[in-house]
């Protein structure tokens, strides 16, 4: 559907500009003025060369490769590669309109957004949870019974959980840290990374790891604040 806009618009425009031009030599023909003439001299004059400016043609290339590239369209959820992310609510020729998450509409030129990459959360099948434990010295004997009760809770409790080996799910103990032992969960879902969906699928993860915490008799070691 988005090359096929492009086109009808491109088409829209065309006609309107025959239009226009047929409508002035109608007027020079009834009233004998020269009107094209006073509009090459004039406003036409004015127009070219506004075209001709570097910015303005720079932003009408970066609207029509983004509209032709297809990559978003109006409605997406997006994240571009400078952090900039939200909904589409408006691709214009000249610039994009986002809403943000607070509910913060932005209108950002094209020509800041044709050359990033751009990451489309809507036609994202797929979408991950990554956790970093924090648990204490005092629990490492626990640690290999505590990696089995995450994993078996989590499967537990999210049914579309992956788990035929084409993505990660891991559940490992990572590191020494100063004041704790590092253990990270990393797991993939059949889930798009936005929406509700995904927010109670994430809040699902969370719980199974709390409860596999209780269950082994561990403890997450609190972040010392100096």
């Amino acid at each position: 559907m988005g090359k096929l806009e492009v086109v009808d618009d491109l088409l829209n425009g065309a006609f309107y500009l025959i239009w226009l031009f047929h409508m002035l030599d109608y007027f020079e023909v009834q009233t004998g003025l020269a009107i094209k003439s006073l509009f090459s001299v004039g406003a036409t004059g004015t127009l070219v060369f506004g075209l001709a400016s570097k910015d303005l043609a720079s932003q009408l290339v970066s609207g029509l490769t983004l509209h032709l590239s297809e990559k978003m369209f109006e409605g997406d959820e997006v994240r571009f590669s400078d952090g900039t992310s939200g909904k589409i609510e408006h691709m214009g020729w000249m610039e994009t309109q986002i809403r943000n998450s607070d509910e913060l509409a932005v209108r950002i030129p094209n020509t800041q957004l044709a050359g990033q990459r751009v990451y489309n959360l809507s036609r994202t099948p797929r979408s991950q949870v990554k956790q970093t434990l924090r648990i204490s010295y005092d629990d490492a004997p626990k640690i290999p019974k505590l990696l089995d009760n995450i994993k078996e809770e989590i499967r537990l409790s999210c049914p579309k959980l992956i788990t035929d080996g084409s993505r990660a799910f891991r559940a490992h103990w990572q590191n020494f840290e100063d004041d704790h032992l590092q253990v990270v969960v990393d797991c993939h879902f059949t889930i798009k990374p936005t929406g509700d969906e995904y927010y109670d699928n994430r809040q699902a993860v969370l719980e199974a790891i709390h409860r596999a915490v209780k269950k082994t008799g561990a403890h997450f070691e609190v972040a010392n604040k100096s």
